[in-house]
């Protein structure tokens, strides 16, 4: 204990007059905390929000979703018995007023409506009246922006299929809406019994039918669906159980919050490097007085201890001031957040803990290193010698220590991220990126090692000292490399998915998808759609196909919730996905086995993704189940073939063969105008074909492409922000190592200035030093960012390398090492020189 308390009144006088030289590690330790802190604390508010307010999102305690039919009443009665039931239907459909029409999502209610939370309209009405009929016409309760879609005003009538409807009041608040991220229209909502009877909601028509229970009390929920899918299982119900909060929501908040977090911890990991260079050029300053201590018989232990501690008070100063300063961006974040989130907002400890736990193990796990080979050394050699030309291993123990912190780090990481499996593979995949550029650096310093032997550098002083100075002992061409390295990767990879996603949207996208998609097409009613569709003068060619909602329950007999289904086929698999049938092969090639007959009439057959099944496991012969209008449907697959999943084509991963009896279903349609039409084409287009066919919504792909342009410009602006950040974090290693060198870079400009050196030689050779560590890191960052954003989406979209585009970024990254280096250097040669050598 004596020895603990004589460390720390030691390194209690020693920070006395040297604080100042942990500055930098305290701001990037400050930063790197600071943005987990507050991707953390976000992400717990929403996921905690989602949570408490599961029940109003989802409408229910429970909630069973069937598509294209209602429950039978069997069903109906046993959710009765269970508790309080709500009805709902959700159909996309279109609204009509005055020759003008748009895409409304339109639900349908009963008197139940809303078992939790409340419907809250404007003016303030009571849902019943407002929805009831009232001489023979229906009301409705609509967004404001329908109105402006069809310039109308509250009391005017409106159309819907075959239904009519008085607009009576706005929609100020749905209580089971705020985690619907995207819409194709305005809500509108009316009175269940409004569309008895209608087309609107007739078997296999595209409608969501929504069974809500508030259970009765002693009902526990995860029994009673137990009990119910056991008597159910071939129903197709979508099931979820408030208790477990909303799972599609979950899944996407967790997984942009480990991709976030991914980054922040990147950050940390670009300013933790600066920390180790910054620890080493400060025991450097200090190896006097280790060995001074170490002269007067202090045990190197006590010595470790001594430095430790104050690397330890810094770190714990970075990470409190890094806590601090991301509950305020918290704070700042939290009202955008609120806007269209259920946000809980009290700070939490738990991600505060975690970030602050991250910040001060990585300052320490970068210290330890410097800290370990300062102990083993000789007090005479450190009187004459630098620390970095200093040679000595760690002794064991402090190996040991090291790994225990590499290991409590990883944990903490694993286990604060929401999706741990990722983390587990991210932690592997930093250090290879670490290791990587580390070793690029040692082989830049060899490079230029062999290329300051070679006759072509002869005669050439100023390029000479510049790659001398690369690969001099204690140079900072390693750590300067991986933080220019990683922070300009990043960039490169954001830019490169940029780029490509928005030629994909605004180019390739376009080029082959139809203008239009019509939905819900009765059957009966394709032939006249198709002469109608004939007749109008703006449409080159169109294609029409049965569409049907079917749910995977089985593959080759075994259930899917049996299986391990990779992460990136799971939409396949879960939910209902649409399938269509067809006679004759679609244009997309076959891949394997054969197309079946134009005649067929036997058992179903199916033909599948060619990626997709490979990702399932599945080949020619196997057999895969299908739940279609809860009957059981197993089909033998027949042939693979290749599906654009990047296209909006009438492509779908499965198709069947002919049904001899097809069961209730719709059509779909896709339309292409002819390229004289003109750009409101596609605008008039659906205009005339929501007159002819009311009960048919009308998409125009261009509104739905120009959102998608909007989303992912937004999503590369955020990206943007973090490789701004990460860009902070490098350029403070970069001022971080190049301010520790500065003893070392004073020595040597005054011995170069004494024997003869101009200030113009030596300022150049330390910018061209500069200016080719710029170099090496700017060429690997084109290469390993362009693969890495090429890895993301190879798979969807062809990948166009980015180089141009980037030059805009990486010219200041060229520059600024070349300036800091000019920078320091010219300050250096401003000191007295005999100052210097005494």
């Amino acid at each position: 204990m004596g020895y603990v308390l004589l460390a720390l009144r030691i390194a209690r006088r020693e920070l006395r007059g040297s604080a100042g030289g942990f500055i930098f590690l305290v701001v990037g330790i400050a930063i790197g905390t600071a943005a987990i802190a507050a991707i953390g604390l976000m992400s717990a508010a929403v996921l905690d929000g989602m949570r408490d307010s599961a029940r109003d999102s989802i409408g229910g305690d429970v909630s069973l979703r069937l598509y294209h039919r209602p429950p039978p009443q069997a069903h109906l009665q046993a959710f009765r018995k269970a508790g309080a039931l709500d009805l709902v239907a959700e159909l996309r459909t279109s609204a009509t007023r005055a020759g003008r029409s748009t895409l409304v999502e339109l639900k349908a209610i009963g008197d139940s409506y809303p078992l939790y939370g409340a419907l809250k309209l404007a003016p303030p009405l009571a849902t019943g009246d407002a929805l009831a009929s009232r001489n023979g016409i229906w009301g409705a309760v609509v967004a404001k922006s329908l109105l402006t879609a069809l310039d109308a005003a509250i009391g005017d009538i409106v159309s819907v299929g075959d239904r009519w409807f008085e607009l009576r009041a706005l929609i100020a608040d749905e209580p089971d809406r705020s985690l619907r991220a995207f819409t194709l229209g305005p809500r509108m909502i009316v009175s269940r019994p409004a569309l008895d009877g209608s087309n609107l909601v007739a078997p296999g028509a595209q409608v969501y039918w929504y069974s809500r229970l508030r259970l009765r009390d002693g009902v526990d929920a995860d029994d009673w669906i137990a009990t119910f899918e056991r008597t159910a299982s071939h129903t197709g119900y979508r099931i979820v159980n408030a208790e477990k909060g909303v799972p599609g929501a979950e899944r996407t908040l967790a997984l942009i919050s480990s991709l976030l977090t991914f980054v922040a911890a990147g950050i940390l990991l670009i300013g933790c490097v600066g920390v180790s260079s910054g620890v080493s050029a400060w025991l450097d300053r200090k190896r006097h007085n280790i060995a001074i201590l170490k002269s007067l018989g202090t045990p190197p232990p006590i010595v470790l201890r001594i430095y430790l501690v104050q690397v330890a008070g810094a770190a714990g100063i970075g990470a409190g001031a890094g806590l601090i300063l991301g509950s305020v961006l918290y704070a700042a974040a939290l009202p955008q957040l609120g806007d269209w989130l259920p946000v809980n907002q009290p700070l939490r400890a738990t991600p505060l803990l975690a970030a602050g736990g991250f910040g001060f193990l990585a300052a320490l796990l970068f210290s330890l290193p410097p800290l370990a080979r300062s102990e083993v050394q000789r007090p005479q050699i450190l009187f004459h010698s630098d620390l970095a030309s200093c040679r000595g291993r760690p002794r064991p123990r402090r190996l040991f220590a090291l790994a225990a912190v590499s290991l409590t780090l990883a944990a903490l990481f694993v286990g604060a991220t929401p999706l741990p499996i990722v983390a587990v593979l991210f932690i592997p995949a930093a250090a290879l990126t670490v290791a990587a550029f580390l070793l690029l650096g040692r082989l830049t310093a060899i490079a230029a090692r062999t290329a300051g032997c070679r006759s072509a550098v002869r005669g050439r002083p100023l390029l000479r000292l510049a790659l001398a100075n690369l690969q001099r002992p204690g140079a900072p061409t390693a750590p300067l490399i991986l933080a220019a390295g990683i922070c300009l990767t990043l960039i490169v990879a954001i830019e490169g998915l940029r780029r490509n996603a928005d030629r994909h949207l605004s180019m390739t996208l376009p080029a082959s998808a139809p203008e239009l998609v019509i939905l819900n097409i009765d059957p009966a009613a394709g032939q006249r759609l198709d002469a109608v569709l004939s007749s109008l003068p703006q449409v080159a060619r169109w294609r029409r196909v049965p569409f049907l909602h079917a749910r995977m329950t089985a593959l080759n007999g075994r259930k899917v919730a049996e299986l391990h289904v990779p992460a990136d086929v799971t939409y396949v698999v879960r939910g209902d996905r649409g399938v269509s049938w067809l006679t004759a092969p679609p244009p997309d090639g076959i891949t394997a086995g054969e197309w079946w007959p134009a005649d067929y009439d036997g058992p179903p057959l199916a033909s599948l993704d060619t990626w997709a099944a490979g990702r399932l496991g599945l080949d020619i012969g196997d057999t895969l189940t299908l739940s279609v209008l809860g009957a059981p449907l197993q089909a033998r697959v027949t042939n693979l073939r290749r599906v654009d999943r990047a296209a909006l084509d009438l492509d779908f991963p499965i198709l069947l063969s002919p049904f001899a009896t097809p069961p209730p279903h719709r059509q779909i349609a896709a339309v292409w105008t002819a390229p004289a039409a003109g750009p409101d084409a596609s605008r008039d287009l659906r205009e005339q074909i929501s007159q002819a066919f009311p009960e048919a919504p009308v998409i125009v792909v261009s509104e739905i492409t120009a959102f998608l342009v909007k989303s992912a410009d937004r999503l590369g602006r955020a990206l943007g922000g973090l490789a701004a950040a990460t860009g902070l974090a490098a350029f403070l290693v970069l001022a971080g190592t190049v301010a520790a060198s500065r003893r070392r870079c004073l020595r040597e400009a005054i011995l170069l200035k004494t024997v003869g050196a101009t200030r113009r030689q030596t300022l150049a050779a330390n910018a061209i030093e500069f200016a080719i560590i710029a170099l090496v890191a700017v060429l690997a960052a084109l290469v390993l960012g362009n693969l890495a954003a090429w890895a993301a989406v190879a798979d969807l979209i062809d990948y166009v390398p980015v180089i141009g585009s980037v030059l805009p970024w990486l010219g200041p990254a060229m520059i600024l090492p070349a300036a800091a280096g000019f920078a320091l250097t010219r300050w250096a040669l401003a000191q007295p020189t005999g100052k210097v050598l005494r």
